[in-house]
């Protein structure tokens, strides 16, 4: 099956966010890992150099109904914080990313609007409710991309020339990271505290 790679385009949207307005990028699902031709491993490469957002809306919708109409379903896309330099995220977990809310459509002025998940149904959002959730800081929209590690309980070998550390993310989640190492040698635990996911991919020693 392989891992789906969600690629960032270049084409964005507006997002409305209790009443301030963000663009925001789109991700399109480009292919499996598996099925990457050089083509598309061409494509992948270049996006990692084009300007960042601070969040991203998933293209494909899920469908989820609307606390003012349960009735009913709308077309709702995940939106998800985004790091600077970033260009493509995969979708298992999307790489620790959080997922920020659903954007839904407003067809009346061709904007999509944030609404919060809650027991499986869509809430609008507030502006108290914007500022609690830490998506608007100090009147504007707030970059939130991936959690740092905030603790690392082990450091233990996983397969030739990999490793695997049991960590802890500042959002509470616990998993266990997978890292490229050039040798055997095992990085102590505190060189993964307070560091991204993403900047923990390759421990080179010294």
């Amino acid at each position: 099956m392989g891992v789906v790679i969600h690629i960032l385009d270049r084409r964005s949207v507006c997002l409305d966010v209790a009443g301030f307005i963000q663009e925001i990028g789109t991700l399109r699902h480009m292919s499996k890992i598996t099925e990457l031709d050089e083509s598309h491993v061409a494509e992948l490469e270049g996006s990692n150099h084009i300007s960042s957002p601070p969040a991203a809306m998933v293209a494909h919708p899920v469908d989820l109904p609307l606390a003012s109409d349960i009735t009913g379903s709308v077309a709702a896309h995940p939106v998800i914080g985004w790091d600077e330099g970033r260009g493509s995220v995969t979708d298992l977990g999307w790489d620790y990313l959080p997922v920020l809310g659903y954007a839904v459509r407003d067809a009346r002025c061709d904007m999509y609007v944030l609404h919060e998940l809650q027991d499986g149904v869509l809430h609008s959002i507030d502006a108290e409710r914007a500022y609690a959730l830490g998506l608007i800081v100090n009147g504007t929209f707030s970059r939130r991309g991936q959690p740092v590690i905030s603790e690392c309980f082990a450091v233990e070998p996983f397969i030739p020339g990999f490793i695997q550390a049991d960590c802890i993310l500042e959002n509470g989640r616990r998993d266990k990271l997978i890292i490229r190492v050039d040798d055997d040698t095992l990085p102590d635990p505190s060189w993964l505290v307070g560091r991204k996911p993403r900047d923990t991919m390759h421990y080179t020693a010294g």
